[in-house]
């Protein structure tokens, strides 16, 4: 069973602590569960925290959700916080801090919010969490905060034709785009298409033609603004096979969701720019489970990407394609296992995800020009 073990020793503990207490004047704790592992906070009652209506585990797994250090204030005034201590999604434990009990209040806040901050950076920077999910899962929960807002004020503003609603805002989601203002472009797509939503709530095949109709114009505006139509059209075609399958608005939500995200990533895509999270995501899941059956569909869905963009995505951003650079993965995991004399080559071949030796044996040599078995002897040598 996967442990904080692992990444932690009592003595890197006690590094981050004193490191973190000379930042800031806070302490940390390590705790599992309900369970205080490592206490470099000694300060707060921790085994109190049920008594002071603070659910631990319930935190950690919060912040994991909403990619956020999670904070809280106890029944004696009191502020909580924590970051989850994470391998992929698995939460091993939580790191957590607190404010002293007599500490002035005025700027309390400010400074607990920029002492929480710090705690998941360098715990990310540590990685001791994983940064890539936490990003993702960040950005997910400022678009259901800024789709909550929209859904509140959008009742002020009715429209009466879908293509009215968007030449309303389409300076301004273009602009958005050109200048790489995500969180910006995504307020507008989101506030355009709850006006949509508002014309056809009556009507359910209504409201799907509404869809169609905005989604065919935002393409045809990027398009005529100089977006690369073959990259934006391989986005629209992946959908528009799924398209016709909608039956209910949970279903529509859910592919427009989908397909916003795809919409946006391939409008704001340039060589220049950093691989999105979503792939270094990817090539971590790939590496943490060579030994388990994974499909280009599967890590897709894992990095919520639809299976098309994914793989196109992945090629430009990588040099491979899924298949090939999964394949790397478990040749070069092979390799090491092939230095472990106690496991013959068809365990290797198994635990590296060849299910087929003869197919391990084909792949080993395409990558490394000899056989399995060859390598070992060659290494045995060395």
């Amino acid at each position: 069973m996967v442990s904080w073990k692992c990444l932690f020793t009592p003595t890197l503990f006690k590094d981050l602590t004193s490191q973190y207490h000379k930042e800031t004047s806070y302490g940390l704790a390590l705790i599992c569960g309900s369970r205080i592992e490592l206490d470099g906070c000694p300060y707060y009652p921790w085994a109190e925290a049920h008594q002071r209506n603070i659910d631990l585990e319930q935190m950690v797994r919060e912040s994991l959700r909403w990619g956020e250090p999670y904070i809280v204030l106890d029944n004696r005034d009191i502020y909580v916080w924590t970051v989850p201590i994470s391998l992929n999604n698995i939460i091993l434990g939580g790191i957590f801090s607190a404010s002293h009990e007599k500490e002035r209040l005025g700027a309390r806040e400010i400074r607990v919010g920029a002492a929480a901050r710090l705690l998941m950076n360098v715990v990310c920077r540590e990685n001791n969490c994983n940064s890539s999910l936490m990003k993702i899962n960040s950005e997910k929960g400022r678009n259901s905060a800024h789709h909550a807002e929209i859904i509140h004020t959008s009742k002020k503003n009715p429209h009466q034709h879908p293509r009215e609603i968007y030449l309303r805002d389409e300076f301004e989601l273009l602009t958005a785009i050109k200048k790489r203002d995500r969180e910006k472009a995504r307020e507008i797509i989101n506030r355009i298409l709850v006006g949509v939503y508002n014309l056809g709530r009556d009507n359910f095949d209504i409201l799907k033609t509404l869809v169609l109709e905005m989604v065919v114009l935002m393409y045809r505006a990027s398009v005529e603004r100089g977006a690369d139509s073959r990259e934006l059209l391989g986005v629209n075609s992946s959908y528009f096979k799924d398209f016709h399958e909608v039956t209910d608005e949970v279903a529509l939500s859910g592919w427009l969701t989908s397909w916003l995200e795809d919409f946006i990533n391939t409008s704001f895509y340039s060589g220049s720019i950093s691989p999105p999270p979503a792939i270094a995501l990817a090539l971590e899941h790939m590496k943490n489970n060579l030994g388990r059956e994974l499909t280009r569909d599967g890590v897709a869905r894992y990095c919520n990407m639809s299976p098309a963009y994914f793989s196109r995505v992945f090629k430009e951003k990588t040099g491979h394609t899924f298949s090939d650079q999964l394949n790397r993965f478990r040749i070069e995991q092979a390799c090491f296992l092939l230095d472990d004399q106690s496991l013959n080559v068809n365990e290797v071949a198994f635990r590296t995800g060849f299910n087929d030796q003869s197919y391990f044996n084909k792949i080993f040599k395409k990558h490394r020009k000899i056989t399995p078995g060859a390598y070992r002897r060659q290494s045995q040598l060395q």
